[in-house]
């Protein structure tokens, strides 16, 4: 054992040795405390295994690193290494002020490491963490792995990956665990629905702490990403027009373009040049004015005019500068975008490039052209990871140089630490090797690959492109070599390599993949890595080489390159090869091989390259500052929830502004400008706000601005003919049909326009790819002359010398040749197949685009017809929308790609409901004489009632017998009158005008739906007034199932299908709940009921929607539990179902039924007025609830208050007798003094309490500034007298620096003595001077007060803006500035180091404070809600009801 725990300890010092080195700093401090970690775990037996949880300091103790390791033993079975467990600690022990990167290499554990760091931070800081990984399928993996590990700390884990698609609405499940994983972009969505959408995805959740995975990939090249969330915008699709013109304009150029992008144009005898940019400009203003002036909608010319130049740009781009398999990969006739230059990562389709160019690569490759997007809600990851500030921990396999160093430290307030492996690497990097042509390269590669294989050792070759991957795996496989590609996350590749495995990759290889080898690899030296280019930076090429030599295994690696495809002169301005050399020469060295040029000129391009990704970042932070400005000055002007058509309306305006000025920079003071800005409106949001609304002014609006929109008509007619203005409603329905013929025959023409110019364009670009093969051919013949010219004895020597293996290879090669002729062959006969059915997918599209306007027009038509044999005198006329919907496939069967083709149409119409004229037969009832009978018997038995219930109460209820002999005398004179006419009496009619006229008289013996109307509008009207339909549907009484089938009985026949419709629907939910015994799947499960029933077309989206709410309501009370959701749900269903009945019978909204009831309220009679007084007290009860809230809100916001109380308590804390505090400071005190104080009978504390308003947050303000907050302050002064603090930091400060002073001084007089023994025994004069210079800083330390000089210290950080306002909050500043006043002072080095040492260790302690109430704050909220707030409250209802009651009794009277 003893031997173990010396091999253990040497093992910590060699790891600090190498630690101390690389990070040319010391910490004995810490090598001591792993020691001792270590010895007391390999003393197992002897440890006290009464760790049974972390301590409950915010510092990491010894017994916190136990526990830790404890628990990492029990879960994994082994103990953390001590490289992880230092790399924890370092990351663990930031600066107070500053984030913190580690760089550890690859194969290290970094898995581990983050959990472990993560339970830390959230176990003893109290904080929640956030995990960024650096893709989604790693962020799945490791918080479904880990969640044993972590739930056995007690700290829940989860993951935010694909939550948002179960769940459209509410919090995330995923947001209620303290550690949550994810990749940025899932992160930033999360953030964008939660505070741009307002869903409330994060709920209160905070952001604390984040650790990133792999920072360089996320924070350098990933600097320019950014999460948008994608929304369509109406009137985009014509612009693919424009786009179309564009690209064909450049495609027919090209026949005449010169090499430098001149367009040749012979005008009769003469011809000259223009540039390709200016003649597609001008052919285009020619297109725009004269053939697609009426295609294009008029409020889209301005945009196309800023945006044509960037149009033209991108076109060209796409044409001559990005090539398949290099900048984009085509899959399944989706472009993908790889990220070639950095990661290697072939993005999702999800991720598409801007203004055009994706669309541009598109019609490159014939492929479905997307409609245009704006971007206009986003966020970049570069203010995301600034949203956290100072606590930004990192780890990642390289750092890279200092320059990348210094960026990440500059734009995150961060510092490094450098981690040594647990074993010494072993990778040995081999001679490079620059080739000057692509056949030398391959050639070299080939040779570096064949000399491995004959040693038995594995190969992995890196490239920049899948180009490049192809290339050499054909180079290869004309030698036998065979191998595995790998370039897409899809694929899969066996990680465990053998000898002789062959290997070839892009980049992504370079990140995050594990190769395992085994041990006869190893005996053979191990994986042998080769880079094909010469990556961007260090940092990239560190990844690459680190896929092998890892965990102390072998391992080599190096780099071929092509030396043209790599140079790169950047900044320098060299134009050949020979001025690159000459320079070299002349600044570095005069011996060089080719790589070397190529290395210098890629390190010396990095620090201009770093300079622009700061510009990049610095316009992304702008960005996204002038959005933050755009979401309130927008939420300011409409509300986004309640109108949110005209939301968009300001979110496209906003997006065009971002369009045209991105480039040259946005401006926050230009964005409300902008916003009411009237001109350029797009009518497609007034369609859409007049959906909302149910208002015909918006489409009528909408077609003043656009006359030629089929939308607009089409609403337009159904709204006039729901208005019964059914001629009007005719005439729009027909110009809408025109309109919709006009769109087939503008998509038909267009698309046959596209045929012609494709086909035209193939021809050209054929003919020109048989010219280019021509020239090629004739150079392949004239070649070998040459050579045989100028080297014909050396080559007749060689045909003597190896005459037989010259003959093997010419018919090789003659064979090779027909083989390669064959192959071109099928190539190109598969490439016609490829282009005719890009041809046929770009036509589909066209026909899908035709289909929903089909559609439309027979929808138009069946409308028509209906009013062709529309009677008006027998029939009646209703509308009803149902959501656009289509069951049939494509005829390519391709479902996906026809449902997405219609929705574009959908979205840019829009066209989100279709309309349904339903007729209805008026019923006629046959003349019987005995209604007249019975009419006149009613009314006769109403006069009876009525006489003896007046008669029988003696008056008591006369109004209700009055009632009754009125309505009795008025239905018999009614019967004789219509016998007399002949006229049928409308039972219905009358029903409903009895039911209002002696609605009091059958409250107690009326039907039971009556009854429960009356429960419903039991409630004064004013609560009904305060609460939203949630509460609204809660106070509908229980509902019994025949109690829903009486209600339903009179609803029409359309009205009873939608009923039973959501009936239905919500069965479905409850039978698959019935079915799961996991409480967490419910909603998701629920969710999938909804969205099948919606794409069904069983029930609308909205719909879908109000279900949807309804469910999570269920959810909200269910108690955590399946039968608390069953049973909640069963209720509250029947009462949705009786609500939905209502509005039926009714046609009216629930905020019209609340307003009914409050009318119901006010004719219920005499009753009312005894239940009113009830009903108004609950009200009064139910609003005070929120008075002590909104109080402690006002409360917890004044910062000059609040910073008294701190000061306080820490006075009392530090400086203070704590038994006499404890005595003085209760809340009992207070309360006396309080109670000998306040007087709730004082006639102004009275008048402010009668004005005051609950609900406002500026009469609550008021009530507390002249109320509440002056009895507060002076209870605050009277215990400040004695205080002579101002700021709470300068008290922790003086106690901070007390303890850090006297722990020198103890370590002082140790050394002291220790001296002075030497002196006595060696007589020594040296130890003498030692002793002087100990006892003169000492002197120094400790000559000036310590009160002083911690006044000094903290007026001058005020002074500085240090401090803020509230006195626990620091500048992150703070810290620098700090050490600049330290070093203007004549200080010794000890005397800073405490000073600074002191000040860390109070601002750890002001951070722990905010999380904190102290013993006085306590006492003086309970006395104050107790002796003030109580009798406030108290006042406040009392009166209130005692006005109410005089109101109430004097309108009964």
């Amino acid at each position: 054992m003893e031997e173990l725990i010396e091999n253990n300890n040497w093992q910590i010092q060699d790891l600090f040795q190498e630690y101390n080195s690389i990070n040319q700093r010391s910490n004995e401090q810490l090598s001591n405390l792993l020691q001792r970690v270590y010895s007391s775990l390999n003393e197992e037996q002897e440890l006290d295994f009464n760790f049974n949880n972390f301590t409950s300091s915010p510092e990491l103790l010894y017994e916190d690193l136990i526990f830790l390791c404890l628990k990492v033993k029990g879960y994994f079975s082994y103990y953390p290494r001590p490289a992880q467990l230092l790399a924890v600690i370092e990351l663990y022990n930031h600066n107070f002020n500053q984030g913190r990167l580690a760089q550890i290499y690859t194969g290290e554990g970094k898995t581990l490491i983050i959990a472990m760091l993560a339970i830390l931070l959230n176990q003893k800081k109290q904080s929640n963490v956030d995990v960024v990984t650096s893709s989604p399928v790693l962020a799945t993996r490791d918080a479904e792995q880990l969640k044993e590990f972590y739930s056995s700390f007690s700290v829940t884990v989860s993951h935010n990956i694909g939550g948002s698609k179960s769940i459209t609405k509410g919090m995330l499940p995923c947001y209620n665990s303290k550690v949550v994983y994810g990749d940025p972009h899932s992160f930033q969505a999360d953030i964008l629905r939660h505070e741009y959408q307002e869903r409330g995805t994060m709920g209160n959740r905070k952001q604390e702490y984040i650790i990133v995975d792999e920072v360089d990939s996320m924070l350098i090249d990933g600097n320019s990403n950014k999460t948008l969330l994608s929304s369509p915008l109406p009137g985009m699709l014509d612009l693919t027009k424009v786009l179309r013109l564009i690209w064909d304009e450049i495609c027919k150029a090209e026949s005449n373009l010169s090499t430098e992008k001149k367009v040749m144009i012979i005008d009769e005898e003469n011809y000259y040049s223009v540039d390709l940019k200016e003649y597609v400009e001008s052919t285009l203003n020619l297109q725009l004015k004269d053939v697609l002036n009426e295609f294009i909608p008029k409020y889209r010319l301005n945009y196309i005019e800023f945006m044509k130049k960037t149009w033209i740009e991108n076109a060209i781009q796409a044409k001559y500068n990005l090539h398949e398999d290099c900048h984009y990969k085509i899959e399944n006739n989706n472009v993908r975008i790889i990220d070639f230059q950095n990661t290697g990562v072939i993005h999702k389709n999800n991720m598409q490039w801007e203004k055009g160019l994706h669309q541009f690569v598109q019609l490159k490759h014939n492929l479905p052209i997307s409609p245009i997007s704006i971007n206009t809600n986003y966020l970049s990851n570069i203010t995301f990871f600034k949203r956290y500030k100072n606590k930004i921990l990192g780890l990642t396999g390289t750092l890279g140089s200092q320059v990348t160093q210094n960026l990440l430290a500059k734009q995150y307030n961060l510092d490094f630490v450098f981690m040594p492996p647990y074993k010494k690497r072993q990778l040995k990097e081999e001679l490079g090797y620059a080739a000057l042509k692509e056949k030398e390269w391959k050639d070299t590669i080939l040779q570096a690959v064949q000399q491995q294989m004959n040693n038995k050792r594995a190969v992995l070759i890196i490239n920049r492109t899948i180009q490049d991957v192809n290339k050499i795996q054909l180079h290869l496989q004309n030698y036998n070599l065979k191998s595995v590609v790998y370039y897409d996350d899809s694929q899969q590749i066996d990680h465990d390599i053998k000898p002789n495995s062959l290997i070839i990759a892009t980049n992504l290889a370079g990140r995050g993949t594990d190769l395992i080898t085994n041990e006869e690899l190893e005996d053979n030296g191990g994986l042998h890595v080769i880079m094909s280019f010469l990556p961007r930076n260090i940092r990239i090429q560190q990844q690459g080489f680190g896929r092998t030599g890892r965990q102390g295994k072998k391992g080599t690696a190096q780099l071929i390159v092509n030396y043209e495809e790599n140079l790169y002169v950047g900044q320098l301005k060299l134009n050949t090869i020979e001025d690159v050399k000459a320079y070299y020469i002349r600044n570095v060295n005069t011996t060089f091989t080719t790589l070397d040029l190529l290395v210098y000129l890629r390190n010396f391009n990095e620090k201009f390259y770093s300079d622009e990704i700061e510009l990049e970042m610095k316009r992304l932070e702008n960005e996204d500052r002038c959005f933050e400005r755009f979401c309130r000055i927008a939420k300011s002007m409409v509300c986004f929830n309640e109108n949110h058509a005209a939301f968009k309306a300001l979110e496209e305006k906003w997006g065009l502004y971002l369009e045209e000025h991105q480039e040259t920079g946005l401006k926050e003071n230009e964005i409300e400008t902008i916003l009411n800005q009237n001109d350029s409106q797009n009518p497609k949001y007034l369609i859409l706000q007049g959906l909302e609304r149910d208002n015909l002014d918006m489409f009528r609006r909408a077609i003043q601005i656009q006359e030629n929109d089929p939308s607009a008509y089409y609403y337009q007619g159904f709204y006039e003919i729901k208005q019964k203005n059914f001629q009007q409603g005719i005439q729009s329905l027909q110009k809408a049909k025109e309109l919709f013929q006009n769109k087939i025959d503008d998509e038909k023409g267009f698309s046959t326009a596209f045929k012609l110019n494709r086909s035209q364009i193939e021809q050209f670009s054929k003919k020109l790819e048989e010219i280019r093969q021509s020239n090629n051919e004739e150079q392949t013949q004239m070649l070998p002359q040459l050579d045989l010219e100028m080297n014909s004895f050396q080559q007749s020597n060689e045909i003597n010398q190896d005459n037989h293996n010259n003959i093997s290879n010419i018919q090789n090669n003659t064979s090779n040749q027909e083989i390669q002729q064959d192959v071109n062959n099928q190539n190109i006969q598969n490439q016609n197949q490829n282009n005719q059915q890009k041809l046929d997918n770009s036509d589909s599209k066209a026909k899908n685009h035709i289909k929903v306007y089909e559609q439309l027009i027979q929808n138009i038509n069946e409308t028509l017809n209906t009013f062709n044999t529309f009677n008006p005198e027998k029939e009646n006329i209703d509308v009803n929308w149902a959501l656009l919907h289509f069951n049939e496939k494509n005829e390519d069967g391709d479902e996906k790609m026809s449902s997405k083709d219609k929705q574009e149409v959908i979205n840019d119409g829009p066209l989100p409901l279709l309309g349904k004229v339903i007729k209805t037969k008026k019923e006629r009832k046959k003349k019987k004489w005995w209604q007249y009978l019975a009419m006149f018997v009613i009314g006769a038995v109403q006069f009876v009632v009525g006489c003896a219930i007046s008669a029988l109460t003696c008056g008591a209820a006369l109004p209700i017998g009055k009632t009754f002999i009125i309505g009795g005398i008025s239905d018999m004179v009614y019967s004789v009158a219509a016998a007399w006419k002949g006229l049928n009496i409308d039972w219905g009619a009358w029903g409903q005008n009895k039911m209002i006229n002696i609605a009091s008289a059958l409250v107690l013996a009326g039907p039971s739906g009556i009854k429960e109307a009356l429960q419903i509008g039991g409630q004064a009207f004013q609560t009904i007034k305060q609460i939203g339909i949630n509460e609204f549907l809660d106070q509908i009484p229980t509902v019994t199932a025949d109690g829903l089938k009486k209600a339903g009985f009179w609803l029409s026949d359309l009205d009873k299908v939608n009923i039973q419709n959501q009936y239905q629907t919500l069965h479905m939910i409850q039978e698959t709940a019935l079915r799961t015994q996991n409480y967490h799947q419910i909603l998701n499960l629920a969710t999938e009921v909804i969205g099948d029933q919606v794409q069904n077309g069983t029930i609308s989206e909205s719909t879908g929607q109000n279900l949807y709410d309804l469910i999570n309501q269920c959810f909200q009370q269910s108690k955590g539990t399946v039968k608390g959701f069953q049973n909640s749900f069963c209720e509250l269903t029947k009462k949705y179902i009786k609500l939905q009945i209502a509005k039926c019978k009714t046609k009216k909204q629930e905020e019209n039924l609340k307003q009914e009831v409050e009318e119901i309220q006010n004719i219920m009679g005499y009753k009312a007025k005894f239940k009113n007084i009830n009903y108004m007290k609950q009200h009064q009860i139910m609003k005070l609830s929120n008075f002590q809230k909104f109080v402690q809100i006002i409360y917890s916001k004044d910062i000059e208050l609040q910073k008294k109380i701190l000061t306080l308590d820490l006075y009392f804390e530090k400086l203070c007798n704590p038994q006499n505090v404890n005595q003085q400071i209760t809340s009992i005190n207070i309360q006396k003094y309080l109670n000998s104080n306040f007087d709730i009978n004082d006639q102004d504390i009275q008048d402010e309490c009668n004005n005051v308003k609950i609900a406002d947050e500026i009469s609550m303000n008021r009530l507390y500034q002249k109320v509440i907050r002056p009895e507060i302050m002076d209870i605050c002064n009277i215990f400040s007298d004695k205080c002579q603090f101002i700021e709470p930091i300068e008290i922790i400060f003086e106690e901070q620096y007390q303890a850090h002073s006297n722990a020198h001084i103890e370590r002082f007089k140790l050394q002291n003595q220790q001296l002075f023994n030497l002196q006595q025994q060696m007589q020594n004069q040296v130890s003498t001077q030692q002793i002087e210079q100990i006892e003169q800083q000492l002197k120094q330390i400790f000559g000036q007060e310590p009160k002083q000089l911690v006044q000094n210290v903290i007026n001058y950080m005020k002074n500085q803006q240090m401090i803020n306002d509230d006195g626990i909050t620091v500048s992150n500043q703070f810290m620098n500035q700090f050490k600049n006043f330290l070093n203007q002072q004549n200080y010794c080095s000890q005397k800073i180091q405490i000073m600074e040492s002191a000040m860390q260790s109070t601002l750890q302690e002001l951070e722990n404070l905010r999380k904190t109430r102290k013993p006085f704050a306590k006492a003086l909220i309970e006395a104050v809600e107790i002796e003030i707030i109580d009798e406030i409250e108290k006042y406040i209802f009392k009166s209130r009801i005692k006005k109410q009651d005089k109101i109430l009794t004097s309108q009964y009277e």
